[in-house]
């Protein structure tokens, strides 16, 4: 919506939307969430370690490597997808 806002009036967005304007506002000066801030610190870690590792490992390798503290291979192998990372086999 931000990036809308020059185009078109919050009144119409949040209506075709279906949100409340007093929800939209409140929304935007929410803080991020405990969850949202471990994601962006493990993204960071996931990303550190899969180009240190020349991109060859994948989400178990990084995940025994780092310890990150979710202890999730599925949180791990978000993160290497939202980076758009992939482990590639060389031979």
């Amino acid at each position: 919506m931000r990036v809308e806002k020059s185009n078109f009036s919050i009144v119409r967005m949040v209506r075709l939307l279906h949100v409340s304007r007093s929800g939209y506002y409140a929304w935007l000066d929410r803080l991020p969430s405990k969850r949202a801030i471990r994601r962006e610190v493990v993204k960071a870690k996931v990303g550190w370690f899969h180009g240190d590792s020349d991109e060859v490992y994948g989400s178990p390798r990084i995940l025994a490597e780092c310890q990150i503290a979710s202890g999730s291979i599925t949180v791990v192998d978000a993160a290497l997808r939202s980076a758009s990372s992939t482990s590639s086999v060389r031979m």
